[in-house]
């Protein structure tokens, strides 16, 4: 493909400066780094770096608010991450508003200290707080990184501590002393700038350095080139958690990242590990079935590397049995080479990620990210374009040198076992008058073009030329709301099972095909529909579509694999009983819905109607289900509709749909009645967080209402500067993250809000929600600037919703499922602007009204039953499964 274009200035301050255009979409990404990890840190010093993180989004001496604040009322996204090598920042923005995030951006780098008090240090020190919780204390197997990093990389090496830091070195940290970090490290001399997507590169140039030239460098920043790990032989660690299975860790010390040799330790990651024809999952999960999940990491960092084994032994095996499996696996490296088949099954999945990332500007791994990524730890950011072409240099002898240096390594093996029971430039700037955008740039979402096979099949296509991606779906109008009433889970269960094997080839065979073109099948049965969805090359498309054809249309379900799927699910069914999270949303359905409706279940059923499932079952589900008169071949990427429809004629066209009209559902209806609300508990003892579920049927996709419960919901809890997160973590520190979202269905919808909450006070955030969902229905409505932010917020963003292929197939899937006409993308704006305040406050008061809610609660019932009675609304006990507790 093209190389990616960029320029590159460095600034008299230091600050490099890195351009891209791209025009296609009318946004610009805005990407920061600063050259400062965890690694960074010194003993008793730890967390700074993450937590800086954190305070980086509090506000400066001239935008006295969140940084959130004003990005999210024109529907930008932004979000930041921490590291042992680095921290990096980015906002995605209306490229209108470019000036606005490079006036933030600049602002926090230089005048962030000046906001700084002992106030916000304190708050977001407990927010970092409640995300180690929620990150590492009540995540099943959390806390066994925390004992493995340290034994991996033994003091003084600066990996030995996790990026989150000590609680206690935070706790005991000044406001001095996380001020001395910041001068340190958080300056231009030690940044590097990335502007990339709709822009003028000379103009974007000209406000890189209005905004950042005359911001003073840092001091010197001393760098560690290398640090080898202190650790020969090997640690053996044991722990026990609050989970249902044990787990292995098995982790060898490795070339570190852009060392030489780190291309040739990611190969062999891909050979052993990547996909089901991989040694290690075709040998551990497939053939023996020894093993519920067996992967293999590599995790190459600037100054060091670990190679990582994970191994979850299947029911009735021990991790003994499953570890020296792995460990002959491992070694066979040596005895049976890599063949030329696993070289380029190996190239083709990290050729495929590798575009699959780049598709996108910003965000995450986006271009603008990874020419950062490139600068910061190589001087060059044409990296980026060069990178492939280190892959296909490693040859078979390459990977065999890794392959003995990672064995011959220090490692730590970790047993996790379930609980029983430079100058400165002179600038002219009033920094406090915050930056507005220009006009709007003109977006004109893409219009799908339609055809329809003979059969009734419908094909969608929406064009997006550019890189070499495809991403298309089959998509079924029916899911799990069509389970039968005896085997809820039964679809999803089905879809788990139509790609394990067809009259023409078997589960390897399936995995094997599309792993050689560097892509996968993903099947999936949501509430309304079933997807059979693949991303790849596009000089692949139409095989992968062949593939996939065959898995929709003779999928036989053998029994021996059945059985095999079959323990795998009860087993991550149990597994997921660990998961507070999981068993509040596996219940809420029916909570909201009503036992009886189809909506209530879970998709994935439970451990009694998998067991019970059959291989006739599937076979009528399947029948019921994919069927070509209720089939959608859905297909975004550079494609027109004259080839897809030729392709779909070729492979579906001679498919004839039962002569049953197929099945429909009734999801009720929705009463604005209520005798709520009522408080829900399900026992999680020993929970360091309790996990909050609260919401109501709200109307079907298609009612009028739609938009306007869009607009408030986005006010109320869809975005980091709605009330509900602003009030439950930016206020008050209770939660990580506390939001709102509404699950859209033909039938009556499910609005919830929620999040984790420290234990200690689940009863004043059980309290503060409800007092929420009071203020939006009525004693509190929306106010004129809320409504505008909204609108803005989700009108400015919208356009990044189509940025990706993945994306745009997204969109498609909507378009398809609610039978939305063809015009909908390109009248969003318009029914957007439409909404009033009036609209906001009659939806509010009819459908949020506290009267309604359902609110479940799963935590240490020890200490939050009687806090939670104190409430004064009725409670009741359930079970795990949903069941009342007499």
């Amino acid at each position: 493909m093209t190389a990616i274009a960029f320029e590159k200035h460095t600034l008299p301050n230091g600050l490099d400066v890195i351009l891209h255009q791209d025009r296609s979409i009318p946004v610009a990404a805005v990407n920061v780094w600063y050259h400062v990890g965890s690694k960074d840190e010194e003993l008793a010093r730890t967390g700074f770096a993450h937590l800086f993180e954190h305070i980086m989004f509090r506000g400066t001496r001239h935008h006295k608010a969140s940084h959130f604040e004003p990005l999210q009322k024109i529907g930008a996204t932004l979000n930041g991450s921490t590291t042992g090598d680095r921290t990096n920042y980015w906002e995605d923005v209306p490229s209108n508003y470019l000036e606005l995030a490079l006036w933030l951006e600049a602002d926090r780098m230089g005048f962030l200290l000046d906001a700084l008090d002992q106030d916000g240090f304190d708050t977001e020190r407990d927010v970092v707080k409640n995300e180690r919780r929620q990150s590492y204390e009540n995540r099943p197997y959390g806390m066994a990184q925390w004992h493995i990093q340290q034994a991996l990389f033994p003091l003084p090496h600066p990996y030995h501590w996790m990026t989150i830091g000590s609680q206690e070195d935070l706790d005991a940290a000044s406001l001095d002393d996380v001020k001395d970090f910041f001068r340190q490290y958080y300056s231009p001399s030690n940044a590097s700038l990335a502007i990339a997507g709709d822009i003028d590169t000379d103009a974007a140039l000209g406000l890189a350095e209005r905004y950042f030239a005359d911001l003073p460098p840092g001091p010197a920043v001393r760098r560690i080139g290398r640090a080898d790990s202190p650790l020969a032989g090997r640690v053996d660690l044991e722990m026990t958690d609050r989970v249902t299975l044990p787990r292995l860790y098995s982790v060898r010390l490795a070339p570190a990242n852009l060392s030489g040799e780190d291309d040739a330790g990611d190969i062999l990651r891909a050979i052993l590990s990547d996909g089901q024809s991989s040694r290690m999952y075709r040998k551990l999960v497939y053939e023996k079935q020894i093993a519920q999940s067996a992967s293999v990491g590599y995790y190459a960092a600037e100054i060091a590397g670990q190679f990582r084994m994970e191994l979850t032994p299947a029911d009735g095996h021990t991790l003994e049995e499953v570890e020296e499996a792995a460990e002959e696996v491992l070694a066979s490296i040596a005895t049976e080479p890599p063949t030329d088949e696993e070289f380029e099954r190996a190239i083709n999945r990290i050729e495929m990620q590798h575009y699959r990332m780049l598709a996108r500007v910003g965000g995450f791994g986006g271009r603008a990210d990874a020419l950062n990524y490139f600068n910061v730890f190589t001087g060059d950011p044409d990296g980026l374009n060069t990178a492939m072409d280190g892959y296909r240099k490693v040859t078979r002898e390459d990977v065999l040198r890794v392959h003995r240096q990672i064995m011959d390594a220090g490692q730590v093996r970790m047993q996790v076992n379930p609980e029983r029971s430079l100058s400165t430039a002179t600038v002219t700037l009033d920094r406090t008058k915050q930056p507005s955008g220009g006009p709007t740039p003109a977006f004109v979402p893409p219009k799908p073009e339609r055809g329809r096979l003979d059969n009734g099949m419908e094909v969608i296509v929406a064009n997006k030329p550019g890189l070499p991606l495809v991403t298309f779906a089959l998509m079924a109008r029916a899911g799990a709301t069509g389970d039968p009433a005896e085997l809820p889970g039964l679809s999803s269960f089905t879809a788990a099972m139509m790609d394990e094997g067809t009259s023409t080839r078997s589960s390897q065979e399936i995995a094997a095909a599309f792993e050689h073109i560097g892509s996968r099948l993903a099947t999936e049965a949501r509430k309304e529909s079933t997807l059979l969805t693949a991303e790849t090359l596009n000089r692949h498309w139409q095989h992968a579509l062949g593939l996939a054809a065959d898995v929709a249309r003779n999928a036989n379900f053998p029994e021996h694999e059945l059985e095999r799927v079959r323990r795998e699910r009860l087993t991550d069914l149990r597994r997921a009983r660990d998961d507070a999270g999981f068993l509040a949303d596996s219940n809420f359905g029916a909570l909201v819905f009503g036992a009886n409706s189809p909506y209530a279940h879970s998709n994935l059923g439970n451990e009694a109607t998998v067991a019970a499932a059959q291989r006739a079952d599937m076979a009528a589900q399947h029948s019921r289900t994919l069927r070509p008169d209720r089939l959608c071949l859905l297909v975004a990427g550079d494609v027109g509709l004259d080839d897809a429809m030729a392709a779909a004629e070729e492979l579906f066209g001679d498919w004839q749909p039962p002569a049953e009209p197929a099945a429909s559902i009734n999801g009720g209806d929705v009463s604005s009645d209520g005798d709520g609300p009522h408080i829900y508990l399900i026992d999680k003892p020993g929970a360091a967080q309790s996990v909050i579920r609260a919401g109501m049927p709200v109307v079907a996709r298609s009612h009028p209402d739609y938009m306007a419960l869009s607009v408030l919901n986005y006010a109320f809890g869809g975005q980091f500067s709605a009330r509900l997160n602003q009030n439950l973590r930016q206020d008050k520190g209770y939660s990580y993250g506390y939001n709102s979202g509404i699950s859209w269905y033909n039938a009556p919808s499910l609005l919830s809000a929620g999040g984790s909450v420290q234990t200690a006070v689940t009863r004043e955030a059980a309290a503060e929600t409800l007092n929420e969902f009071a203020d939006i229905s009525g004693q509190r409505p929306l106010t004129d600037e809320e409504l505008e932010n909204a609108q803005n917020g989700l009108r400015l963003g919208y356009p990044a919703g189509f940025e990706r292929p993945a994306q745009l197939l997204g969109q498609l899937v909507t378009l398809a499922q609610f039978d939305l006409p063809d015009d909908y993308f390109r009248t969003f704006e318009r029914r957007l602007a439409s909404v009033s305040l009036a609209d906001t406050h009659r939806v509010g008061a009819e459908y949020l009204a506290p009267s309604r809610l359902a609110v479940l609660v799963v935590g240490d019932r020890e200490q939050v039953e009687e806090p939670l009675r104190g409430l004064g609304y009725g409670l009741t006990l359930l079970d795990a499964e949903g069941e009342a507790i007499c």
